[in-house]
């Protein structure tokens, strides 16, 4: 490791690698040495020498981690965005052993008809300083952590429960459950998910239905279907979200047994006033009809996106035109307004006429 006083060319540090590299003799054998440096530089890192001494030890392996014979500057605005990352990871952890997290539910409708076909369960953290946050502003310190797979086991809980509960009332619909690729993956998905619905008994695994990015399966695909398959045993659906925005659309149409394809809402919100959007659209509806799979368009905002959808053959909706994410307790409320939405009514007999 290099503790050095206004150095900062990276040529210097190739230099003194080179050099250590360069044979010796010893004893009449030709011997080659490597060395890994981690170096920084003061007084950008402005602390204090034993710190100092220890951000440079620091570098030194993550130059050892890239392979050796390297070097690795120790960047102290990276150390700073790592230490607030971890913070906010802690904390987070925190919130989902107090229980601050929550679920809210996005209808999913048929526009062909009227009816609601499911929900999808959307987490939120209720911040106790902060507000309600969504996903958006937390879900990313959970990325490549323990947490992601923690998370998703509470998710899954939490939907069960939920169903249970709405089950109580009359209201019976499928929940929509967003998987991350780690998650999926892992060895004891299957166990896990089985011992979770071994708690609810009342709740038949056909309510439930997994979600996973198109990118999920990308690295082991053979697991991820084999996985899959033994979640479709057991009854459960499964969807590739956000369809169209990675670079495996067609094999994972091929290979992975996935029941229903999800249009990205970034395609269709745009899909009117773009082109190169609503061509986009008709041919992954043109591609979920060839290989037989259900659709579903997200980013639905307006009566507008329902009828050109209704026009193009997709019957399946969700986005703010149709309804907000909602507390779990504002369900019936919506059900009940939704019966009376006379205007997308008009387009289901519509629909229906043109069937």
């Amino acid at each position: 490791m290099l503790l050095l006083h206004g150095v900062s060319g990276d040529a210097i540090y190739q230099q003194l690698l080179e050099a250590i590299e360069k044979p010796l003799v010893l004893q009449g054998h030709s011997v080659r040495l490597t060395a890994s440096l981690g170096v920084t530089c003061f007084p950008d890192d402005s602390v204090e020498g034993d710190v100092l001494l220890r951000h440079a030890t620091q570098a030194m392996y993550r130059a050892k981690q890239r392979g050796r014979n390297t070097f690795h500057r120790f960047d102290p605005n990276q150390d700073r965005e790592l230490q607030v990352r971890q913070e906010r990871r802690t904390r987070l952890a925190e919130g989902l052993e107090l229980g601050e997290l929550r679920l809210h539910y996005q209808p999913q409708v048929d526009l062909f008809d009227g009816s609601v076909v499911g929900v999808e369960a959307l987490v939120r953290w209720q911040h106790p300083e902060d507000g309600l946050l969504a996903p958006g502003a937390f879900l990313s310190v959970v990325t490549g952590s323990h947490l992601e797979q923690e998370l998703g086991e509470w998710v899954l809980e939490a939907a069960l429960k939920q169903i249970t509960e709405w089950q109580g009332i009359g209201i019976d619909l499928p929940v929509h459950v967003n998987i991350s690729p780690p998650h999926l993956l892992s060895d004891t998905f299957v166990s896990s998910l089985e011992a979770l619905l071994a708690r609810y008994p009342n709740v038949s695994p056909s309510r439930l239905k997994l979600e996973i990015l198109e990118s999920t399966a990308i690295h082991d695909v053979q697991q991820a279907l084999a996985t899959m398959r033994r979640c479709q045993a057991m009854g459960i659906d499964f969807a590739i979200d956000d369809f169209g925005t990675g670079f495996s659309s067609l094999t994972h149409l091929r290979q992975l047994p996935v029941d229903l394809i999800k249009i990205d809402q970034s395609f269709v919100r745009d899909m009117l006033s773009d082109p190169d959007d609503l061509a986009i659209v008709e041919s992954v509806i043109f591609m979920a009809n060839r290989f037989k799979r259900p659709m579903l368009a997200e980013g639905v905002e307006t009566l507008a996106h329902a009828r050109a959808l209704v026009k193009l053959g997709c019957s399946l909706a969700q986005g703010y035109g149709i309804a907000r994410p909602m507390p779990a307790e504002a369900l019936a409320a919506w059900l009940k307004d939704w019966a009376v939405r006379h205007e997308w009514r008009a387009l289901s007999l519509q629909a229906s006429c043109q069937g």
